[in-house]
This record gives structure tokens, C-alpha cells and sequence, in this order.
């Protein structure tokens, strides 16, 4: 027996014909190389072909085909993406990128400064470094803003390292800002994900060829959603590094193809340019 899918759901429809206008845009040689056509009904504004498949959706920007070319052709590519069809996926680049930019913030601002209102920045370990060379300020003057340094406690209580202590200032001297990177640093399979926090090895993280690895490293976790999200469980703090998500290449080519189709329709004249207010 056939499964009845529609339900009779259908049996009470009427048909009318639908208003809609299509155009196809191709090479003048007649190619099918990113050919594609694009198509306005009530509401909807789609394009396909050669490219793929994208539809845009907002009744009240597109009652008329001329309304909806005109949106479409003022509008970003991200507003309109938030009106199609498709979904924002992983984005491993920016995913990685997040996790090294956030390690990198107070680093960052401890070398170069704070900047508030606008002004120049003054209070950076390099802006004083500066002022030494310049004769303005003394050596000693560094040592408040240096962040260039990690000592072991001399007397740490041993007892902590058989307790695997989650703290590594517990067993180290150092500066605040690295405290991202050392936990980096701990959540890396490959670093001292399988340390203790005792380890002579963490101290590596101020050296810059070090980073780099650990950055590489980062990328390459982050290659895949599992692997980011492994590296998060990790860290054990998912606010601080998001997974990262954007539309695909091929989603922001398809609205721009469909922006600029919009715009041809407009200079071509086949929809009027939009009056000026009186």
C-alpha cells in the first residue's frame, strides 16, 4: 500500500499562476562557465547555475521584483547570508586565530601600553625602554613594567606536584600576562598537556620560536571542529576561546553574484534607479 505523504493536506488548493521574472546571465560566447540564472517571485530572490544553488528570503524587502533588486543591490553579503537558505559552518582560520589573538591581548598591551581616550599610549615596557635610552628614566625603572621573566620558588612545597596542582604560580614567579599561553600550553597534546606544571619545559613560552610552535600546533588542532573543540574541553574554558563560524567561500561568492547581477539590472535600465526624495 502506498503511504499517504501529503495527508490530503493539498486537496483544498486552488492554482495561479505565480508572478516571477528570471534572467540568465552567461558569456557572450555562449559558455556555460559560471553561467547562471537569477530569479525573483514574491518574496524570494534565487540564483543557480554553474556556481551552485542560494536563495534569499525577506517578503517585506521583496513584494515587486523592482524592490527586491534594489535591496539586494545596496545591501552587505552578510546581511543578505543571514537571509538565505545557508548556515554560517566551522571556520577553523578564524577559529585558530581567535585562540592566538586572545593569548597575545595583555602580552601585547603590557609592551606597548594601555590606550584610553584616545591618547598615546605611555605606559608599555617598550615606551619605557624608550625613555632609558633617551637618558629620561633609569635602568631600574624597567623592572616594574618588565614582563620577561620566570623563576622557580625556591621552597615550593613538594607535596603540591603529587597532587597534580592545576596553579602553575604555585610553582613559578612570573608575569600575569602569560597566563593564557601557559594554559595553552597545558592543553596541548604535545606540549605539557601530560606535564605538571613543575616542568622546566613551560618556561619556554616566553621565547618566540616556541610560540610559533605552539601556534602551529593550534592551527593544526583547530584543522578540524573535533579537534578545536578537544583543545576547548582542554583549556576547560569555552568563553574565552569560541569556536569561530562564518559562511563558506562559496555561499559569499553566490550573494555577491547576485548583488552584482542586481546592480547590471540597474545600469542596463531594466529596473529604473531608485527617485530621489523631493
Amino acid at each position: 500500500m502506498t503511504e499517504n505523504y501529503l495527508r490530503n493536506d493539498l486537496d483544498t488548493h486552488v492554482m495561479k499562476e505565480a508572478v516571477s521574472r528570471s534572467f540568465n546571465f552567461r558569456r557572450a560566447d555562449g559558455s556555460s562557465f559560471y553561467a547562471f540564472n537569477l530569479t525573483w517571485n514574491y518574496g524570494h530572490l534565487s540564483i543557480s547555475g554553474d556556481m551552485g544553488e542560494l536563495m534569499l528570503e525577506h517578503y517585506h524587502a521583496m513584494p515587486t521584483f523592482e524592490k527586491a533588486v534594489h535591496w539586494a543591490a545596496d545591501a552587505e553579503n552578510q546581511y543578505l547570508l543571514g537571509k538565505s537558505n545557508v548556515r554560517e559552518e566551522y571556520d577553523a582560520e578564524k577559529t585558530a586565530k581567535s585562540i592566538i589573538q586572545n593569548a597575545n591581548t595583555n602580552i601585547i598591551e603590557a609592551l606597548n601600553g594601555s590606550k584610553w581616550a584616545g591618547k598615546s599610549r605611555s605606559d608599555g615596557m617598550r615606551q619605557i625602554a624608550q625613555k632609558i635610552r633617551k637618558g629620561i628614566l633609569e635602568k631600574e625603572d624597567l623592572e616594574d613594567y618588565d614582563i620577561y621573566f620566570f623563576n622557580k620558588k625556591e621552597n615550593f612545597n613538594l607535596r603540591l606536584e603529587s597532587m597534580a596542582c592545576d596553579k602553575p604560580e604555585h610553582f613559578w614567579i612570573f608575569s600575569e600576562v602569560w597566563d593564557k599561553w601557559l594554559h595553552l600550553w597545558k592543553a596541548l597534546e604535545g606540549f605539557g598537556h601530560y606535564s605538571m606544571w613543575s616542568d622546566e619545559e613551560v618556561q619556554n613560552i616566553l621565547k618566540p620560536s616556541y610560540r610559533r610552535e605552539m601556534r602551529d600546533a593550534i592551527i593544526d588542532i583547530c584543522s578540524s571542529e573535533d579537534g578545536a573543540l578537544e583543545l576547548l574541553r582542554n583549556l576547560g574554558n569555552h568563553d574565552d576561546y569560541p569556536i569561530m563560524t562564518d559562511y563558506s567561500f562559496t555561499n559569499y561568492r553566490l550573494v555577491s553574484a547576485i548583488r552584482w547581477a542586481c546592480q547590471r539590472l540597474i545600469s542596463e535600465g531594466i529596473v529604473p534607479e531608485k527617485r530621489a526624495a523631493a
